[in-house]
């Protein structure tokens, strides 16, 4: 209220108009004090609030005016309303498993599962297979890729044009891939064309043509994609770091094969690895959609009662080593930036550390708010940075990958490793854990009731070997996390680093 007081202080006025006059501001800062104060009905229980006196607050007002000024008074105190702490709200989970799923074994070990939505208008059908990256060796290095890419080409009944034109009749969209451990072969349509749409994708998957040309298409897309993992300075740096920390394991080769393999494969390669992956007790179909669970499980039966019996293919016998100190990988290539990929061992979607890790990738690759994806890139510090966690299902890894200009390179590299050093030492403070878990979750479970995402999910996790029960399982230990566990998590597995780059070979990176 001193600044009151100051306004209204007339200059060269002494006696009795200025004590007058100081009186009324004095009387005045007592009102306006009161008026701050609340009134008695809305008191806040316990507290006292102060009634103006205008008579005290003249005399206190003439007192103040007459006294000189003394400096060793102590300054009015202010005190700041103590906000209660409020109590953490529960975390809601939002898995839905849906109605209940219709579940069939085949005699010849095909699993077919099949899943009513009603309220939806699509259909979606997916078959999948144990292969990929996992299932390979120096031989077949890269063929499940060109296998599902020619897959969807043609049927001994339908050849190509043929097959084109009935998916666009019945509006249905078809996919088909291979990662580390499984592919996947599926379609999407409208609810009326779905019955036609479980025909073609047995037609697909138990009698496939492989022309000629789809097979050798298929075979030059991954022989470029192979090629650049060797050529592309962030792609090589990314293939050196595989072969450190996947030692001894087919996981240690490059994501999309071997040039050397995939230039010598021709169609015959391509049939052979077909005939051994394709057989019954290596598929899962799923159905999901508006569709009669009954009918579709009877039409499931009758078609693909026709694969050959088989058993699976047999996963690697030896496990992937990691590595057993930091390891530090140097080469040179006439680039002009330098590349950096850095990163430990990480649990696989199988492990029960998988949920804590899952909520350090979305802390490192946070577009708005991690330290690494965003504040590097904003600070001019470091371009192309990213966050790789591939799903692998008992060991993985997770890394940094950035392009530095010389100057900045080891600025951004600490960086890097004072970020892993930080989250196996400190937990997350609560407005940092708050945000990551629910993105966690809202991620994990992102358009979860969609056809097309739940068929592709139920088919998976069968040949993957974690059931149907995966999420409820992976949603209930992320909901009962604290931020100490994901720290703990962390410095069980951020033992030993590898850290590999590609620096210029000669000045300003010419050669």
């Amino acid at each position: 209220m001193s600044l009151i007081s100051n306004l209204l202080l007339p200059k060269r006025l002494s006696g009795v108009a200025s004590g007058c006059l100081a009186a009324v501001s004095g009387l005045a800062a007592v009102l306006l004090l009161g008026l701050a104060t609340p009134a008695s009905a809305g008191q806040v229980p316990g507290t006292v609030v102060a009634q103006a006196d205008p008579t005290a607050a003249q005399a206190a007002a003439s007192d103040t005016a007459s006294a000189p000024a003394d400096s060793s008074q102590p300054a009015e105190e202010w005190h700041e309303r103590v906000m209660p702490v409020l109590p953490e709200r529960p975390r809601v989970p939002m898995y839905d498993p849906g109605t209940p799923i219709f579940r069939k074994v085949l005699k010849n070990g095909v699993v077919l599962m099949v899943q009513e939505q009603r309220t939806s208008a699509d259909v979606a059908g997916m078959v999948a297979l144990r292969m990929g990256t996992m299932y390979e060796d120096d031989q077949t290095a890269g063929l499940s890729q060109v296998l599902m890419r020619a897959l969807t080409s043609g049927t001994k009944k339908l050849p190509p044009a043929e097959l084109q034109l009935r998916l666009l009749a019945d509006k249905i969209t078809l996919e088909s891939g291979a990662s580390a451990d499984y592919g996947q072969v599926g379609f999407q349509t409208l609810r009326e064309g779905g019955s036609n749409a479980v025909d073609l994708l047995a037609q697909i998957v138990l009698s496939p043509a492989f022309p000629d040309t789809a097979v050798e298409n298929s075979r030059s897309y991954f022989l470029a994609r192979a090629a650049d993992d060797v050529e592309n300075p962030l792609l090589a740096t990314y293939t050196y770091f595989l072969g450190a920390m996947y030692q001894g394991s087919p996981l240690a080769r490059p994501p999309h094969g071997s040039v050397q393999t995939l230039s010598e494969a021709r169609r015959a390669d391509v049939l052979a690895l077909y005939k051994k992956l394709f057989v019954g007790g290596n598929m899962a179909v799923s159905v999901v959609g508006n569709v009669d669970a009954k009918k579709t499980m009877a039409q499931l039966e009758k078609l693909f009662a026709a694969a050959p019996a088989g058993p699976p293919p047999a996963p690697p016998s030896v496990a992937p080593q990691a590595p057993g100190a930091d390891t530090v990988i140097t080469a040179e290539r006439p680039i002009l930036a330098r590349s950096l990929v850095y990163g430990y061992p990480a649990p696989g979607y199988a492990d029960r550390d998988y949920p804590a890790f899952m909520v350090i990738d979305s802390y490192l690759r946070s577009a708005d708010r991690s330290p690494i994806t965003f504040w590097m890139p904003q600070r001019e510090q470091a371009a192309a940075v990213g966050v790789m966690y591939p799903s692998y299902p008992h060991r993985s890894s997770v890394a940094v990958h950035l392009a530095a200009k010389p100057e900045n390179y080891a600025a951004a590299r600490d960086t890097v490793a004072a970020v892993f050093e930080q989250i196996k030492t400190t937990p997350f403070d609560k407005g940092e854990w708050g945000v990551q878990v629910k993105r966690v979750q809202n991620g994990f479970f992102w358009k979860q009731n969609e056809p097309v995402i739940r068929a592709r999910n139920l088919s998976r996790w069968e040949v993957q070997g974690v059931t149907t029960e995966f999420p409820h399982q992976f949603e209930t230990a992320l909901l009962q996390l604290k931020p100490e566990d994901v720290r703990d998590a962390a410095a069980r597995w951020f033992t030993h680093s590898a850290e590999v780059s590609l620096k210029p070979s000669g000045r300003d990176g010419q050669p």
